[in-house]
This record gives structure tokens, C-alpha cells and sequence, in this order.
């Protein structure tokens, strides 16, 4: 089969930007989670300080909501268009965004509240207690994420001595090994030699298929969901098709 290098180059930025249309959706969920996973302990000992000051629960919402940087102030303005508009109290109105969020880091920052709730005057003891194990437990998971991070700069890096060894293949390697079998023209049995740009497809393909394999286990790794993990395949990709193709263009 012929290829082009204008095909191979639509090949790979549509290839790129299908994977990345994939993946955004569940990157930037996974982005936002983690953001407000680590807002919630702030939050929890912001309700308890308003709520020891002689606040109700509804205005240490509002506290939040205003005091917050977003996702969770946004979330908090929700929960309090609930409790206003929709007749809830401010622990149902809670629970209700919850569900709409999907969060579990959320969902388990309601029942936190609720259950506090359910304990009285020992609510901002109970808020204080429930921020500092909220908070071990986002320590830990940011110390997990961060000893994780060299994993992607290794995917990139494997990818990138690929790409840099198909280079010198493609475009040194292989019109040296077509130079000496032109040249043996006394001998019967010439050696057969790979066309270039078939060899440059073989290898584009190659570089795509790991950007896809390797940012699936990124994904699944980092953000604890494979398809997050897309948006690097497609960043890899894209990476991967101008470095193969650059040197074509350039006539090298």
C-alpha cells in the first residue's frame, strides 16, 4: 500500500483528536475531583468554626460558598439554591448535590455533615475531628499521586527514545541501505530494501499504538481511571506524528 505523508499526517492528528475528544471528558472529571477532594477539610473546619460562632448549619454553608474557590463554592451555591428554593433543609439540600455531583469524596463529606448533625451540640467537636482525618486522608492520596508522577514523565520519555530511534532508521539507515543496493549491480541477488514511507507508517502506527496502551495504564494508574488517561495518548500521538513526519517536511 502507498503512503502519502499528507495521509499519514491526517492519519495522526485524527487519530490524536479522537483520543483526545475521548478522554477530556473523564480527565477533566478526574482534574476536578481531585480539587475538590482537597478543598473538603478546609471546608469541614470552616463549618465548624461558623457553626461554634452561633451560625446554623445553612449559614455555614453560605459561609463556604462565599469564602471557597471553585469547584466547591459553586457546589455550596447549589446546595443552597436547594434549601431556599426547593424546601430542603441544609443537610437533605446537601445530600441531594451529592448524588448530582457523583463524587464519593463528596457523598462521604455529606454523610460527614449529616451525621454531625445527628449529634447535637457536639456538631463543630464532631466537624473538627472529621476535617483532620479528611485531611490525612488527602495527604496521603497527594503524597500517592506525587510518587506516581515519574511513571508519565517515563511514558513520555520511553515514547520519545522510540520516536528518536525511528528517525535515525527512517531517514539515515534505510536510504544508506538503498544506496549500496543500488550500487551492487554486478551481484545476481540484490538485497531487498523497505521504502521509506512504508517503513514510516510501520513505525507511526507502532508509536500510536503505545501512546494509546501507555496512556490507558497512566490513566488507570494516576487518575484511577483508564479513559482520563486518553488525553495523554493523544498528546503522545500528536508529539509522536511531528517528530517522525518533521524531518520529511524538512527535506532531511
Amino acid at each position: 500500500m502507498y503512503f502519502s505523508p499528507l495521509l499519514l499526517l491526517a492519519v495522526g492528528i485524527s487519530i490524536s483528536s479522537a483520543l483526545f475528544s475521548a478522554g477530556y471528558r473523564p480527565w477533566r472529571r478526574a482534574a476536578l475531583r481531585a480539587r475538590l477532594e482537597g478543598q473538603l477539610p478546609e471546608a469541614l473546619r470552616a463549618i465548624a468554626d461558623a457553626v461554634a460562632g452561633g451560625m446554623d448549619l445553612k449559614g455555614a454553608f453560605g459561609v463556604v460558598a462565599s469564602m471557597g474557590a471553585p469547584p466547591l463554592s459553586d457546589i455550596m451555591k447549589r446546595v443552597l439554591a436547594l434549601s431556599e428554593v426547593g424546601g430542603m433543609t441544609a443537610e437533605e439540600a446537601l445530600w441531594r448535590t451529592a448524588e448530582e455531583v457523583g463524587s464519593p469524596d463528596f457523598k462521604r463529606f455529606a454523610l460527614i455533615v449529616a451525621e454531625a448533625v445527628r449529634s447535637g451540640a457536639r456538631l463543630p467537636e464532631v466537624l473538627g475531628a472529621a476535617a483532620r482525618s479528611f485531611a490525612a486522608v488527602v495527604e496521603f492520596r497527594r503524597d500517592l499521586t506525587t510518587q506516581l508522577r515519574p511513571y508519565v514523565l517515563l511514558f513520555y520519555a520511553v515514547l520519545g527514545v522510540f520516536v528518536v530511534l525511528s528517525d535515525v532508521l527512517i531517514y539515515f539507515m534505510i536510504p544508506q541501505l538503498a544506496e549500496l543496493s543500488s550500487s551492487a549491480v554486478a551481484s545476481s541477488i540484490r538485497p531487498a530494501v523497505v521504502n521509506a514511507l512504508d517503513a514510516l507508517a510501520i513505525v507511526l502506527f507502532s508509536a500510536i499504538s503505545q501512546s494509546i496502551v501507555g496512556g490507558l495504564i497512566v490513566g488507570r494508574i494516576v487518575y484511577f481511571n483508564a479513559s482520563a488517561g486518553l488525553v495523554h495518548s493523544a498528546i503522545a500521538s500528536a508529539i509522536s506524528t511531528a517528530a517522525l513526519l518533521a524531518p520529511l517536511w524538512a527535506k532531511f
